[in-house]
């Protein structure tokens, strides 16, 4: 980068001339987030303003005052590290003003509470067509607790039956214009995932008169499918709150919520910590963790133990009495 001594680009002007570097980073689904991100909060705030003049302190405030979810905000500020990244390449800035932003303390996630139980998967599955490639393609995310897009990017010859196991390579998504990319996966790794009994029948059906390479669950014309298509043909913004609500403020069902409910599945199946993170393709196992349920676990077996030891107390007579005495003969 080649700039005279008193020509320092803004970050306007470094985001349009390197956009393209920035996007060849992330995946297509990322860079639309960014996109979005820099339109409506980053641009509008950091634009004009000349990239060795941004502070770490503006940066903060910027982030306080940008509206939307967290996570929109997080897409936000991770755009303007890409900037300061290029910047800091170009040995424009000595810093990324980005790096200490000390974040607001946020609560954990917790996606097991997203996860759907029994009554609500059969819910999910009466809510779904009785048969063909839309119900395929659901359950094929709820069998593997694969992403859509990695669903989307199936191919036949992914399926193994000797192992019965599916190879989970790539990920299928529309790009910024609406065109098909074909990319990694989210881990940018090759995963196995498995092939259970009951998904058996609908992996069969799905292969039907279809080549090696030929995409394993697509939409009814041999298509890609995507969530905007799958949910538009299930109706599904309609249809969800069939199937699962949530507490007022909190999001809808997704259908990411489906990864959700098979990895917590896994857990309850028996797998192991390490065999789910596996499965799942997750960095690391305090990711995996989450879909443990442990808390819960734990929360039903002390329920189960302070019942037994408070039973012979009769702590439960409302009307206190006898009970009330024996307590305070044992002195609580």
């Amino acid at each position: 980068m080649r700039l005279a001594a008193d020509a320092m680009p803004t970050v306007g002007a470094l985001f349009e001339r390197y956009w393209p570097v920035i996007r060849n980073r992330i995946s297509p689904g990322t860079a639309r987030g960014y996109a979005s991100a820099w339109r409506q909060r980053v641009g509008p705030s950091f634009a004009d303003v000349p990239i060795d003049q941004i502070t770490t302190l503006d940066v903060e405030r910027a982030f306080a005052m940008w509206s939307g979810k967290r996570s929109t905000k997080v897409d936000a500020l991770a755009v303007l590290s890409q900037v300061c990244q290029v910047a800091i390449k170009g040995r424009l800035i000595p810093v990324n003003p980005c790096a200490g932003v000390d974040l607001p303390r946020m609560q954990d996630d917790d996606p097991a509470a997203r996860a759907l139980d029994w009554p609500e998967v059969t819910r999910l599955l009466d809510v779904l067509p009785a048969s063909g490639p839309y119900r395929r393609f659901v359950l094929g995310m709820l069998y593997t607790g694969c992403r859509l897009g990695e669903v989307a990017g199936l191919r036949v010859s992914d399926v193994d039956w000797e192992t019965r196991t599916i190879s989970v390579s790539r990920t299928a998504s529309a790009g910024a214009n609406g065109e098909l990319v074909i990319g990694p996966t989210k881990g940018r790794r090759i995963r196995l995932v498995p092939l259970a009994d009951p998904f058996v029948p609908v992996v069969v059906e799905a292969s039907e008169k279809k080549g090696p390479h030929d995409w394993l669950f697509p939409g009814p014309r041999g298509g890609v499918l995507n969530s905007q298509n799958l949910s538009r043909a299930l109706d599904w913004k309609n249809v969800r709150g069939q199937v699962k609500t949530f507490a007022p403020g909190e999001p809808p069902l997704h259908w990411h919520d489906l990864r959700h409910t098979a990895l917590t599945l896994m857990f309850r199946a028996g797998l192991s910590a390490p065999d789910v993170q596996a499965v799942a393709g997750h960095s690391t196992l305090q990711v995996t963790q989450r879909y443990a349920d442990t808390r819960r676990d734990a929360a039903r077996r002390a329920t189960e133990a302070l019942s037994s030891f408070f039973a012979p107390l009769g702590l439960s007579d409302p009307e206190g009495g006898e009970a009330e005495k024996r307590a305070s003969d044992l002195g609580i």
